[in-house]
């Protein structure tokens, strides 16, 4: 124990009433039930975060262990549990504070309220109207910890859902600029609470986190979520953001899938905030905590059946881009000829639809599964030519996303500005209309596919993407064949065709 514990401890102990000096906050966000170590890097898992969650508080009395959001889909335990077993691990872990990440409307809002409804920890949202919505009255505002005397308040400021989450999913709801919900709950929880710090959990990603912290007055910490960003604390530059008034702010994030845990450290005494990341990794192995091994026997039971079943076979790993990008692009091309509308001119499918990647070797049902989770299905579009290469426009806007192997998108690669879209060869015809295939969430116009969601539905399935993924392994064109990678871009910069 360090030794400024030892003084609290004695004034108690004489009959004093003592006030904590240092307040520690656990932060994780975006875990993506990842209960168990991804397979990939070997870190996180449940069972490490919770050993590691004990000693700190073993050690400490004035910890509050908080959550930035997407906590829920990623894995077969989301697929085939729907946020029951991510739950029971974040009681079991006794979270104080949790707020939604943009993946928590993945199944609708009836089924989050349902998963809401067994949550211990108080849940948040500031910029979020729940109104109208099955979601009222299920959010606070704010709230106010205290800890060791010391009262800390907080709130949270949530992603834009405008292209993200699909309408039908997030019906109502209505969204507040962050940036004045911020300002407004920092001035009353300072001024009318009057709280000793103001702390803001956000997921908003970590370039939006650093505008907030620069627009706003008040706030002392910004624990952040959603674009993945492991903030290190060695790089002071990062996470100490200047607000309007000049103070400094602490701009914290994790990265992802429980690969860290997030410590911050508030001195009252000093006036100041330390910060540091936790590795989640095979050294806490060993320190399992039985009753929560319990809790989850059942689920890792499906999970890991569904995982021994074997489906295909890769000559090689996959990346994610361009290796997976490519292969999902050219399966709903093929695929989407049963749908009964004629064989597509191309496809266009999105990086973030896919969530891991094929190893080397055996593909099981379980990696599919998990690669492609959601809960997307494959439609056909007629697509005019003006409207396609608006779309294209787009994607190399934005970093580039997935195409089918007859399609070549060529930009500047300092401008972005675009040089070419051939398809077969062939420029596009803005005047012609051609048959897209593509996924329905896509087809809504999100994730920067605006100028679809106006074009005509041809064809839609009935099932979801990855059950025609794995009746392909099983009986389709996909059977018995080595799945082999194809790294190369299909939307690049002209110098790399040079």
């Amino acid at each position: 124990m360090r030794n400024f514990r030892l003084l609290p401890l004695i004034l108690l102990c004489a009959g004093y009433s003592a006030t904590a000096q240092k307040v520690t906050i656990l932060h994780t966000n975006d875990t993506h039930s990842i209960i168990d170590p991804y397979y990939e890097t070997k870190l996180g898992g449940a069972m490490r975060r919770m050993a590691l969650i004990d000693s700190v508080r073993r050690a400490d009395p004035n910890v509050l262990l908080v959550d930035a959001g997407d906590a829920v889909q990623g894995s077969l335990y989301f697929s085939e549990f729907k946020g029951r077993a991510e739950r029971a691990v974040m009681n079991h872990l006794d979270y104080d504070i949790q707020i939604l990440g943009n993946h928590e409307f993945d199944n609708g809002m009836d089924t989050l309220a349902a998963y809401l409804d067994g949550i211990n920890a108080t849940y948040l949202s500031t910029n979020y109207d729940f109104s109208d919505t099955p979601l009222a009255s299920r959010f606070e505002p704010y709230t106010i910890k205290n800890v060791g005397g010391k009262r800390i308040g907080f709130f949270a400021v949530n992603v834009l859902p405008d292209g993200l989450i699909d309408p039908q999913k997030i019906a109502g709801v209505k969204y507040l600029d962050p940036v004045e919900a911020a300002n407004a709950m920092s001035w009353y929880l300072r001024n009318v609470e009057h709280v000793d710090k103001v702390v803001a959990l956000t997921h908003i990603g970590y370039t939006q986190d650093v505008d907030l912290a620069r627009n706003t007055r008040g706030i002392d910490l910004v624990i952040g979520g959603h674009s993945h960003t492991t903030v290190a604390p060695s790089d002071s530059a990062k996470w100490q953001i200047p607000d309007l008034d000049g103070n400094v702010v602490a701009v914290v994030q994790t990265g992802k899938y429980g690969a860290n845990l997030g410590e911050v450290v508030i001195d009252f005494d000093a006036d100041d905030i330390t910060y540091r990341l936790i590795p989640v990794d095979h050294r806490l192995d060993s320190y399992g905590d039985k009753e929560l091994a319990a809790i989850l026997a059942p689920y890792k039971h499906v999970v890991d059946s569904i995982n021994a079943i074997p489906v295909g076979r890769s000559s090689a790993a996959f990346s994610q881009n361009p290796d997976m990008l490519n292969w999902m692009a050219d399966f709903v091309l093929r695929d989407a000829e049963r749908l009964g509308a004629g064989k597509p001119d191309l496809s266009m499918v999105n990086v973030g639809g896919i969530r891991t990647n094929f190893p080397k070797g055996t593909i099981s049902m379980g990696v599919v599964m998990q690669a492609f989770p959601f809960d997307n299905y494959e439609v056909v579009l007629d697509v005019p030519g003006d409207a396609l290469i608006a779309t294209l426009t787009n994607l190399v806007a934005k970093g580039g996303n997935g195409v089918s192997r007859n399609v070549e998108v060529v930009f500047d690669g300092d401008t972005r500005d675009v040089v070419s879209i051939t398809l077969n060869g062939r420029s596009i015809d803005p005047d012609k209309t051609y048959r897209v295939a593509t996924i329905n969430y896509l087809a809504q116009g999100n994730d920067g596919f605006d100028p679809l969601k106006d074009c005509r539905v041809i064809a839609a399935d009935n099932q979801y993407l990855y059950d025609a993924m794995l009746n392909a392994f099983d009986s389709g064109f996909l059977k018995k064949k080595v799945q082999r990678p194809d790294s190369k871009a299909r939307m690049h910069p002209y110098e790399q065709a040079q």
